[in-house]
């Protein structure tokens, strides 16, 4: 696929659209964090929940996500990058209702609908911005645009903390529809990618039908588990982390503080492993980061009673899971050309979506029996990915892309 961006492999603060891609990024942080946060308490303290059952919600949608990332792919390459990430803003502000309502069914749909939006920012988003860029400089910007999350996550988790404690859920969920509509109206200002006449007649048949070719290719089948291996752990961690520090402290606003710190800590981390993948190559930073992901599952699994523990090894883990989110774009970039780059993180998005939700369910059905115990079974398949991650390199010497 050929697009026509002028200028973007200038850097984002001289150019306009790479600046509002990196505003709609923000403002897509500012409504997940707290979405993703405390969804798992709303569950369990307004509707009534087990740990089990919330975590069973997370997963059904998921598996909702594994299916539309296909269909986001789909989107991104034929209706184009930006309206699918607006297309993702916008249902964002349609799950946020979730919080507005008490009826079971209801809160399940719009978590779902939620999911679907993740999807689709996330392909819209990443598609848009390995599009523009070129390899020299991918991994910076892939931290800037991770930023838009970690960043975005830091500065909305205070505020969340505190309108859920003196205001409650429902002003948490009108203040998160106000904020994915104004991420809704930026990406809508984005300028579109201008296609070649074969990449307009390009139909989803014809899309669905290239994921085939691409999937075989040993290489692609590697960097598909390096994304869904780590993503078991982030997807136990995101549901986990809250529900066992608020039992330990008591306090939703406990809960948001940890949210920031880690996110603030993400954040440092994801433009030093942008950083050095620029610098040194994308081998050392990848290694690196996911020897620190072991690191961290394993404290967590003989340290998981008390509250600083939580912390320590939350933080190192999660921060580890977003360098890793900032490392992928370059090392697809590594593995196929540009052509396929869309199709690529349609694959490696479901497979996310698949890790979050054995993540989930690991973590709702384990931590009933011990605490540390999801952190045990997570740090064997973060092994084997750093084991995978040796392989990967290897395979990407072999192939020898420009």
């Amino acid at each position: 696929m050929r697009h026509n961006y002028q200028n973007f492999h200038a850097f984002p603060l001289k150019n306009w659209p790479v600046l509002l891609l990196l505003c709609a990024q923000l403002l897509a942080g500012i409504i997940i964090s707290p979405m993703r946060s405390f969804f798992p308490i709303y569950a369990t303290e307004q509707l009534a929940y087990t740990a089990a059952a919330a975590s069973a919600i997370v997963a059904i949608g998921q598996l909702v996500g594994m299916v539309t990332s296909l269909v986001g792919g789909t989107l991104s390459d034929s209706l184009g990058h930006k309206w699918t990430l607006a297309l993702g803003l916008a249902a964002s502000a349609g799950g946020s209702l979730l919080y507005l309502t008490h009826a079971s069914w209801l809160v399940v749909g719009l978590w779902i609908l939620g999911v679907i939006g993740l999807t689709f920012i996330t392909l819209g988003g990443q598609s848009y911005l390995n599009a523009a860029v070129g390899k020299a400089n991918l991994g910076a910007l892939s931290a800037l645009y991770n930023w838009g999350f970690t960043l975005g996550g830091a500065l909305s988790s205070p505020g969340a903390g505190w309108l859920l404690d003196r205001y409650g859920f429902g002003a948490l969920g009108w203040a998160l529809v106000v904020v994915s509509l104004m991420g809704t109206a930026i990406a809508g200002a984005l300028p579109s990618q201008e296609h070649t006449d074969a990449d307009a007649q390009a139909t989803g048949r014809r899309l669905f039908a290239g994921y085939g070719a691409i999937v075989r290719r040993p290489v692609i089948l590697v960097l598909g588990m390096l994304r869904f291996l780590p993503t078991c752990y982030y997807g136990m961690a995101m549901v986990l982390l809250p529900l066992l520090i608020k039992a330990r402290a008591g306090s939703n606003t406990v809960v948001a503080l940890y949210t920031t710190i880690s996110l603030i800590v993400a954040s440092l981390t994801q433009i030093v492993a942008g950083r050095a993948a620029d610098r040194w190559g994308r081998r050392r930073p990848t290694l690196i980061t996911y020897g620190v992901l072991v690191a961290a599952t394993i404290g967590a699994a003989f340290a998981a009673e008390t509250l600083w523990s939580i912390y320590v090894f939350g933080i190192l883990g999660v921060s580890a899971a977003w360098a890793l989110s900032t490392l992928m774009p370059t090392l697809v970039a590594e593995a196929a050309p540009v052509e396929e780059h869309g199709r690529i993180f349609g694959v490696l998005h479901l497979l996310w979506n698949a890790g979050m939700i054995v993540g989930s369910l690991i973590g709702g059905a384990l931590v009933g029996i011990a605490a540390g115990l999801p952190f045990a079974v997570t740090t064997i398949s973060n092994i084997g990915a750093f084991i995978l991650a040796l392989l990967f390199f290897r395979l990407v010497a072999r192939q020898n892309l420009p």
